[in-house]
């Protein structure tokens, strides 16, 4: 008896394993679909070149300053038409406040493609090799903020934004963003003229120009990184600095450097770069609205800092700061005329053609 229930058992035993091979074997003998056939069967060929398109991409941008400075607004009004222009397929995050290192870093983070959008000003590009934009930073070389933008949208604008490309490698100048003039402020004594200058510890961007130019005037050029300069100014290291209203009130300057002296000496745009990296990366038609939206956002910034800083003023009067204002600027203009044959020097016809335009 034993024995049949044995004989049983390893006949169901051997049935079990005879099934499963053939499982087996139907699986492996199954031919596979070709290449789309099952997102063809999800809903034809239009579909199909639609889902290959549609994979979502997520873009870096960063930004030195707050969010509530107009540049910084700029930079989420580029963001919202990029994604509004893609239906969402194209997101780009913004970092402000310096969150992603100093203007330099940050610079050397896009030309390794490690960070795909940038705002630095353009004397920044200058130091990178671009040196056609060192004529942007030339102290008084625009007479007002109308004959800066009808330069900066003509020949001479166009030719000098595609020097970052030309010239620098790694990334491609896309746009100029507004920042307004850039003005003096101290703590202590208020500057009144161009001789009160004289032995100051100014605050200056870590590039060539702005350290010339501030030695032009007598003063100390001390580089420090921009996210350390409200510290610096609390803590004595420096006397002073130089930025535009819409910097020196959303970083709330006034509260440790109270004399802002206008003495719009220089009025450098930003300029907004991508990684050549990620530009490769994009589509032609995904390039064009990238490109599309940096114009728009350009003149929304150009508005925004208009605005900002006609209300800027007042309030920063009545935040306790002492407003200098001048009425002639040619002291000043005097004693940093040398510098533009150190970095005018060989563009001598592109400052003539920013000096001729009306």
């Amino acid at each position: 008896m034993l024995k049949k229930r044995i004989v049983l058992l390893l006949l169901v035993v051997g049935l079990l394993l005879i099934i499963a091979a053939c499982g087996s074997a139907n699986e492996t003998n199954e031919p596979a679909p070709e290449a789309g056939e099952e997102e063809a069967s999800q809903g034809g060929e239009g579909e199909t070149e639609a889902a290959g398109n549609g994979e979502q991409m997520i873009l870096r941008y960063g930004e030195l300053n707050p969010d509530d400075h107009p540049i910084t607004e700029g930079a989420y009004e580029f963001s919202r038409l990029v994604e509004e222009a893609t239906d969402g397929r194209i997101k780009i995050e913004i970092f402000s406040a310096s969150a992603l290192g100093s203007e330099r870093e940050q610079l050397q983070s896009v030309q390794a493609g490690g960070l795909d959008f940038f705002r630095p000003n353009s004397s920044a590009l200058t130091d990178f090799g671009a040196e056609p934009m060192g004529v942007l930073a030339l102290p008084f070389i625009f007479e007002n903020r109308e004959h800066q933008w009808n330069a900066l949208n003509g020949p001479a604008g166009e030719e000098i934004l595609q020097s970052v490309e030309e010239f620098i490698g790694g990334m491609k100048g896309l746009t100029y963003y507004d920042d307004g003039a850039r003005h003096m402020f101290t703590q202590g004594s208020a500057v009144e003229s161009v001789e009160d200058m004289s032995g100051l510890k100014i605050r200056v961007p870590e590039n060539a120009i702005f350290m010339d130019m501030i030695s032009a005037f007598n003063a100390d050029p001390t580089p420090i990184n921009y996210a350390e300069l409200y510290s610096a100014l609390q803590t004595g290291i420096v006397d002073g600095a130089e930025n535009t209203i819409a910097g020196y009130l959303t970083n709330s300057f006034y509260e440790v450097a109270e004399n802002f002296s206008l003495t719009s000496h220089v009025a450098s745009p930003g300029v907004v770069v991508v990684s050549e990296m990620t530009w490769n990366k994009l589509s032609a038609e995904d390039q064009a609205i990238i490109e599309e939206a940096a114009q728009q956002s350009s003149e929304f910034v150009r508005t925004q800092t208009e605005k900002f800083e006609e209300e800027a003023l007042a309030e920063l009067e009545e935040l306790g700061a002492t407003i200098i204002q001048f009425d002639d600027l040619s002291s000043w203009q005097a004693e940093v005329s040398g510098l533009y044959d150190t970095y005018g020097g060989d563009f001598a016809d592109l400052i003539e053609t920013i000096r001729a335009t009306e």
